[in-house]
């Protein structure tokens, strides 16, 4: 009688519970649900109006008031400013009120909005079981922001653990290592804080900094901004080596956007970053374009890429095809616009979305 292996069995035994497994646990978020790019439509401030807006971009066919129709008709009751995904979730950073809102990839809202500790808050990105939030605090004084911080939330427990202190309004956050980087926005430097010590140090900058885009080496590109609060001639785009923690060359750009949607993307490779500038004229009207930056030989374009966007209020860049969706809103409470264009600024088509599109996020 011959004798049956114990890994023989094992592997039998493996492949009966396999094959049990996929027919009893089936994937939750099924990829032909979730796919797509959902647009975060800010609304107009203090006042409602935000919504998500679902793009397919292999059909073509945009889905407005998509977070209402998959949470029974309830709408979202505060501004939008920025969604990002996270271990099978997407947090939603909202204004007045304040709140943190947790969904899941099908955008059905899976437990109560967090608001204990968040105050004005900007936007966030993880790093471990937390999530980092930039804050400007219960009452900012615009000018020199001293009640700002960091919360740092906890993503299995739902609230708030602790508070980091960081004067100058911090805005746009980055992670590399164990560092937290900070632009902030009144204060001309980028700030560093160590995530095990919360200690900060800082980066001088020739102006006051908002977002960052990262490069396939994990250094950084920050946006160099003109503002009401701090005026500086010296605008553009500064790199970061994050190695040293040193601002190692700025590059130059005229009217790049204040504003606090997606100014700054990059493309799928990290070979190419779009900016968007953008200028009022004697009337008060906002145009705008979106300036090419190539990271290998760290210039950018001699022209824009795209012209004459009316109402420019931000930007993303598909990561399937390097298609660039510019957003358009020519008021905060009537119908915003997408328009894509291809990855040499051709245009390609535009789609209706909700009330001042900001940016949105790409989901598979």
């Amino acid at each position: 009688m011959k004798r049956i292996s114990y890994l023989s069995v094992f592997i039998f035994l493996l492949v009966i519970f396999n094959s049990c497994n996929d027919e009893l646990f089936e994937d939750p978020y099924p990829s032909e649900l979730v796919k797509g790019f959902y647009v975060v439509n800010y609304g107009n401030y203090g006042s409602g109006g935000a919504s998500i807006s679902k793009f397919d971009y292999e059909t073509g066919s945009m889905s407005n008031f998509y977070y209402k129709s998959q949470n029974g008709g309830i709408e979202l009751l505060s501004n939008i400013q920025q969604a990002y995904f996270y271990n099978d979730s997407v947090f939603l950073i909202a204004h007045e009120p304040d709140q943190l809102i947790t969904v899941n990839p099908l955008f059905e809202q899976t437990q109560n909005a967090v608001s204990e500790n968040i105050a004005k808050p900007r936007f966030c990105i993880a790093s471990g079981a937390y999530l980092y939030i930039s804050c400007w605090g219960e009452n900012p004084d615009w000018s020199l922001m001293p009640d700002s911080y960091i919360a740092k939330f906890n993503i299995h427990s739902g609230t708030v653990e602790s508070t980091i202190p960081l004067p100058g309004g911090p805005e746009g956050l980055e992670v590399v290592g164990n560092n937290l980087y900070a632009a902030l926005n009144y204060k001309d430097s980028v700030a560093v804080i160590n995530l095990t010590s919360n200690q900060v140090s800082y980066i001088e900058t020739p102006a006051v900094t908002s977002y960052f885009v990262k490069d396939n080496s994990n250094n950084l590109y920050v946006t160099l901004v003109s503002t009401y609060a701090d005026f500086s001639n010296e605008t553009g785009i500064g790199y970061i080596n994050t190695s040293t923690n040193l601002l190692e060359e700025s590059y130059s750009i005229r009217n790049v956007s204040s504003g606090y949607g997606t100014i700054i993307s990059k493309n799928a490779d990290a070979s190419k970053i779009y900016l968007i500038t953008s200028s009022y004229d004697e009337l008060w009207n906002l145009t705008g374009a979106v300036s090419e930056f190539d990271m290998a030989s760290k210039t950018f374009a001699s022209e824009n890429l795209i012209n004459d966007i009316s109402g420019i209020s931000g930007l993303a860049v598909n990561p399937i095809d390097d298609n660039i969706y510019v957003f358009a809103a020519e008021s905060v409470t009537g119908i915003g616009l997408m328009k894509i264009f291809s990855a040499s600024g051709e245009f390609i088509d535009e789609h209706e979305v909700g009330a001042a599109p900001v940016g949105g996020l790409f989901l598979n």
